[in-house]
C-alpha cells in the first residue's frame, strides 16, 4: 500500500466504523442488520488479508489510526448476538472452514520448467481432462476429504461465474473475452470448453499481466504504486468516480499524464495487447479486487471495451455494481488462492515476443491443480445442454 491508498482507507474505515456503531439494532429489520454485518465482516477480512500479503506497515497505520480490528470485532459480536442463528462464516464465507495444504511452496518455481504461455495452456487443458489420484498429497484422509469438499464448493462457484460471463458476452456478440491470468485460469479453460462443445462464444485471448510482469521493468514496484495508489485511489480520495463510467474516464486521463508510468512499460503493454490480434472490443475478465489492470488496458484501447470482475472490495460495490458477479469480498480469496491459480505457474519472461511462464517443480502441486481443473470441467459439462439452449439458470 502507498500513501494515497492509506489516506483513503483510513478515512473510509473511520466513516464506516462510526456508521456501524451508531446503527440502531432495535429499529432495523433482520435484512438490514445482515447487510451491515456483511460489510463489517468484509472490512475485517480485508485487513487480515492485507497483513497476510505482507502490507504490514501501511495496514498498521490504518489499524492504529482507527482501532479497526477491535471495533469491528465488537460490532460483529453485537450484530450476531442480535441476529442469533448461523455464524459469521456460515453467513458470509464461501468456504466456512479454511483447509491448509502442506504442498504449497512458492519457491518451487525457481527450478520449474519454462513454457511458452499458449503451449502451456493447451498442455494443462489436455491433461486436466483426465482424473488424477491425489491421495499421496495429504497426510490424512480427513484432510483430503475437507480439501475435496472445498474444491467442489469453489468450482461450483466458478461455473456460476462463467455462466454469468457467458450471459454478458451474449449481449455483446462482437466482444472478445480477455481473461487476465493467473486468477482466471479456470475461467479461460471453461471458455475453451464451451467453444469445443459448439456454444457460441468468441475465442478467449488470455493475457498474463501482473505485478510479476511489472518486475521486468525498472522501478516496476513504483509503476504499480502509480497505477493503484496514485491513480486509482487518488480518484477515490478526490471523489471523482460516482460510477464505473466516470472511473474509467478519470483513470485514463490520469494514467496518460502520470510521470511514474515509464515509456518502456507503456510500449510493452501496447505490444502485448497487439499480439492478441483482437478483431473486436476486448471483454476483460479479472477475479478482482480493484480492477487496476483492466483499467490500464482500457486506457491503451482508448476506453474501447468492457471489464468484469468476480468480486471487489466493499468501497467499490456501488461503483462496480453492474460489472461484479459477487458483492462479497469474503469470497474472493477462496477463488484466487486455489492451487491452479496460486501455485501452478507464474510469469517468467518475455523472449522474442513470446510470453514465457514457469511451472512449479512440485509434483503434488501439479496433481492438485489438475484435480481442481478436472472437477471444474466435470461440473461445467453438466450444464452444457442447458447453456447450448441459451438457458442461463
Amino acid at each position: 500500500m502507498d500513501r494515497v491508498l492509506t489516506l483513503f482507507l483510513t478515512r473510509y474505515y473511520h466513516a464506516r466504523l462510526r456508521k456501524f456503531e451508531e446503527f440502531d439494532l432495535e429499529c432495523c429489520t433482520t435484512d438490514e442488520i445482515l447487510s451491515m454485518a456483511a460489510e463489517a465482516s468484509s472490512l475485517r477480512k480485508f485487513i487480515i488479508d492485507s497483513y497476510e500479503e505482507g502490507y504490514v506497515e501501511s495496514t498498521d497505520r490504518i489499524v492504529s489510526g482507527t482501532n479497526a480490528l477491535k471495533r469491528l470485532e465488537r460490532i460483529l459480536t453485537l450484530y450476531f448476538k442480535k441476529l442469533g442463528g448461523p455464524s459469521e462464516q456460515e453467513h458470509f464465507y464461501l468456504c466456512r472452514k479454511p483447509v491448509y495444504l502442506d504442498a504449497t511452496d512458492k519457491e518451487s518455481f525457481k527450478n520449474g520448467e519454462p513454457f511458452e504461455l499458449a503451449e502451456y495452456i493447451d498442455h494443462i487443458d489436455n491433461k486436466s481432462d483426465f482424473v488424477t489420484e491425489i491421495e499421496f498429497c495429504f497426510e490424512s484422509a480427513a484432510q483430503r476429504e475437507s480439501w475435496k469438499n472445498k474444491t467442489r464448493i469453489v468450482m461450483t462457484e466458478m461455473v456460476e461465474f462463467l455462466i454469468w460471463i457467458l450471459k454478458k458476452l451474449r449481449q455483446q456478440p462482437k466482444a472478445m473475452p480477455v481473461p487476465l491470468l493467473r486468477d482466471t485460469f479456470v475461467i479461460l479453460l471453461g471458455l475453451k470448453l464451451l467453444q469445443q462443445h459448439g456454444i457460441s462464444v468468441r475465442e478467449p485471448r488470455p493475457l498474463l499481466i501482473s505485478r510479476k510482469f511489472l518486475n521486468n521493468f525498472p522501478n516496476g514496484e513504483k509503476i504499480y504504486d502509480a497505477l493503484n495508489s496514485d491513480i486509482f485511489y487518488g480518484i477515490l480520495y478526490d471523489g471523482k468516480a460516482r460510477d464505473v463510467t466516470e472511473l474509467r474516464h478519470e483513470f485514463i486521463q490520469r494514467a496518460r499524464s502520470h510521470p511514474g508510468i515509464s515509456a518502456p512499460f507503456i510500449q510493452a503493454s501496447r505490444d502485448y495487447l497487439a499480439k492478441l490480434s483482437l478483431d473486436g472490443p476486448p471483454f476483460i475478465i479479472e477475479s478482482g479486487m480493484h480492477g487496476t489492470f483492466p483499467l490500464w488496458l482500457l486506457t491503451l484501447t482508448d476506453n474501447v471495451g468492457d471489464m468484469v470482475l468476480y468480486s471487489t472490495v466493499p468501497w467499490m460495490y456501488s461503483t462496480y455494481r453492474d460489472i461484479v458477479f459477487r458483492n462479497n469480498y469474503n469470497y474472493l480469496r477462496d477463488t484466487e488462492t486455489i492451487v491452479a491459480h496460486e501455485y501452478l505457474f507464474q510469469f517468467h519472461a518475455i523472449s522474442d515476443g513470446k510470453v514465457l511462464v514457469k511451472e512449479t517443480s512440485d509434483e503434488s502441486i501439479r496433481i492438485l491443480a489438475l484435480y481442481e481443473l478436472h472437477i471444474f470441467k466435470k461440473l461445467l459439462r453438466r450444464k452444457l445442454t442447458h447453456l447450448g439452449r441459451g438457458e442461463m439458470t
